[in-house]
């Protein structure tokens, strides 16, 4: 009987062959354009001595000091040419590998003319590149992970129903739609974030009252701090007014007092504080209106104050539709408040304090 012929085994991809030295194709210019300036130098001597103007024994030096002259051009020609093709053989290679998909290239040139200038911005591109790919494959898997949770609850409740497997089939439905409402929610921060993110986010400006807008964030929302025990007050001395797209800014305060809410303890108060130019200015003077929203939980970690508002960042990994969704909502803040030309940001102190300000 026959042995069985083992099956082929697939053959090693070829070795890419070693990268042959570049050719010092700069220096050789440098040399050429030397010795051309030396050539014209030496023609015009020649003409010059035919014409009368030189004797023969000036021509006799001058021919002896053109040889020391040549041999000097050419070592200054190599000299200043070596460090210049250095450098660009280290940008061609970068690109190459930028090219091959390598983000972590890098130059390494450092000149103070033209050529380090084009290496620095060129090194910014791939950083820029690199935290583009970073914040892409973030997305990817944060958005997977949101949407795995909602998906499987709603597979496991349409089987169920399908398979005559429920007793109560208005229970299982307002679990599904509570998972529906998840899902648009998060196509919905992905929208927004995307317009931000892109510079097409419209606004619609116009005077409005920021105390009554917070007053109304907080009705909003005053169902979701009762589910987590939690309480909202509002302080204001004043009515502060501000110019700017009241469902956008609404959107703000509703996004910072959800994450506040989420990390807070039972039993606890959310304060929302508004304030605007000091007591001691007249009605309608400059300055900026101050929205403030502080819970009484752990705070934010010391490692997160810097990335907080950053997209796609929680200090909570655990995705779920309980805890929140793909940590947007501070992100999406940040870009509306800065689209309003103000700023955003983590105040230091006791809990969570977040500090919004607006120009008036």
């Amino acid at each position: 009987m026959t042995p069985p012929v083992n099956p082929p085994v697939n053959p090693a991809p070829p070795a890419r062959p070693p990268r042959r030295r570049r050719t010092n194709r700069l220096g050789r210019r440098f040399l050429f354009a030397a010795l051309g300036v030396l050539a014209v130098a030496l023609a015009l001597i020649v003409i010059a001595a035919q014409a009368m103007f030189i004797n023969e024994q000036d021509l006799g030096l001058l021919m002896w000091a053109l040889i020391p002259a040549v041999a000097a051009a050419a070592l200054v020609a190599l000299f200043v040419a070596r460090p210049l093709v250095d450098d660009t053989n280290r940008i061609s290679e970068a690109a190459r590998r930028v090219a091959e998909g390598d983000l972590t290239a890098r130059t390494e040139v450092r000149r103070r003319d033209e050529l380090g200038e084009a290496a620095a911005m060129f090194d910014r591109m791939v950083e820029r590149l690199a935290a583009v790919e970073a914040e892409r494959t973030l997305m990817l898997s944060a958005i997977s992970h949101d949407l795995r949770t909602p998906l499987a609850a709603l597979r496991a409740a349409v089987e169920a129903l399908r398979d005559g497997l429920v007793d109560d089939d208005e229970r299982y439905l307002v679990g599904m739609e509570r998972q529906v409402r998840a899902l648009a929610a998060l196509v919905d921060d992905l929208e927004l974030h995307t317009r931000i993110a892109s510079g097409t986010l419209e606004l619609r400006p116009s005077r409005l009252d920021l105390t009554e807008l917070a007053d109304e964030s907080i009705e909003v929302v005053r169902p979701l701090a009762a589910h987590h025990g939690v309480e909202l007050h509002l302080e204001a001395d004043q009515r502060v007014s501000v110019n700017g797209d009241g469902t956008q800014l609404a959107r703000v305060i509703r996004n910072l007092l959800e994450n506040a809410i989420r990390h807070a303890p039972a039993d606890t108060v959310v304060l929302v504080q508004v304030s605007g130019p000091g007591a001691g200015e007249a009605a309608g003077a400059s300055g900026e209106a101050v929205l403030r929203v502080t819970d009484q939980g752990a705070g934010f970690p010391p490692e997160l104050v810097d990335r907080a508002f950053a997209a796609f960042t929680r200090g909570d990994e655990s995705r779920n539709t309980v805890t929140g969704t793909a940590g947007l909502g501070l992100a999406i803040a940040r870009g509306i408040v800065t689209a309003h030309e103000g700023t955003v940001g983590v105040v230091p102190g006791a809990g969570g304090v977040v500090e919004v300000r607006l120009p008036r």
